[in-house]
């Protein structure tokens, strides 16, 4: 694997692959265009098939096709990103094989409209919580925080129904966050849904202390400090640097 093919996956890394359909595929679309843009791969795939399966994806000539998609992307198999790539017209048959179509290159104007849900304790993160919608929309990245639901009623169900359908979670991490029950829930219900989970730790939390030894495994492996976004230090530019770095978790260069 070459150096530049390395720097380009070491990037998209930071980007975490969504788990709605759509979006994925989108995402893999932008990415392909994207390896074109940046001369790793030519726009032609050609494909080995064996027993009406997908066996190879791979570039012409080039070799970085093939290892980028079983590194970044090898929790798919290769019949079902060629299938839903061409179902969403990324790719075009061409030559024996296919063509990156132009409605993938159009991508790379883009801003990827995600659907993200914030989690947070009102009493540790509000602030917080206002000032990443803020940045976000700045961006054209639109979440949801339950500050707009009401109690009572099917607030709960709401909730519920919302993290199911968001593609990102987002959970700020205060010193008491973890002992609010709703809060643990909602991200028992992000673990259910199989949805992608960024942890933000802020104002000194760590998962090392002793209140959380009954913290259910699941919940702490979720969040645990390798995953998480880090504010390092209680300032302006300690919570800046924070949210840079969850803007670049979506492809966004402030």
């Amino acid at each position: 694997m070459n150096s530049e093919l390395e720097k380009f996956l070491v990037d998209r890394s930071k980007i975490p692959i969504p788990s709605g359909d759509v979006t994925w595929v989108k995402l893999l679309a932008k990415e392909l265009a994207l390896g074109v843009h940046r001369g790793l791969w030519i726009p032609e795939i050609l494909v080995g098939c064996s027993y009406n399966e997908i066996k190879e994806l791979r570039s012409g000539d080039q070799h970085n096709l093939q290892p980028f998609v079983e590194e970044r992307w090898s929790g798919k198999s290769k019949y079902q990103l060629l299938e839903l790539l061409k179902g969403h017209n990324y790719l075009a048959e061409a030559h024996g094989g296919y063509e990156i179509a132009p409605a993938a290159f159009d991508l790379l104007e883009e801003t990827e409209l995600y659907n993200i849900f914030i989690s947070y304790r009102r009493l540790d993160s509000s602030a917080l919580a206002l000032l990443v919608l803020a940045r976000l929309k700045e961006h054209s990245l639109v979440p949801f925080v339950d500050m707009a639901l009401e109690a009572g009623g099917n607030w709960h169900a709401d909730l519920e129904e919302r993290i199911n359908a968001c593609d990102y979670f987002i959970i700020l991490l205060g010193k008491k966050t973890l002992t609010s029950d709703m809060t643990v829930k909602e991200i028992k219900w992000a673990l259910q849904y199989e949805r992608t989970i960024i942890p933000v730790w802020h104002s000194g939390f760590d998962l090392k202390g002793e209140e959380w030894l009954e913290l259910d495994q699941e919940v702490k492996d979720a969040i645990q400090q390798t995953n998480a976004i880090i504010v390092q230090d209680e300032s302006a530019s300690g919570y800046n640097s924070a949210i840079v770095e969850l803007l670049n978790r979506f492809g966004v260069t402030p």
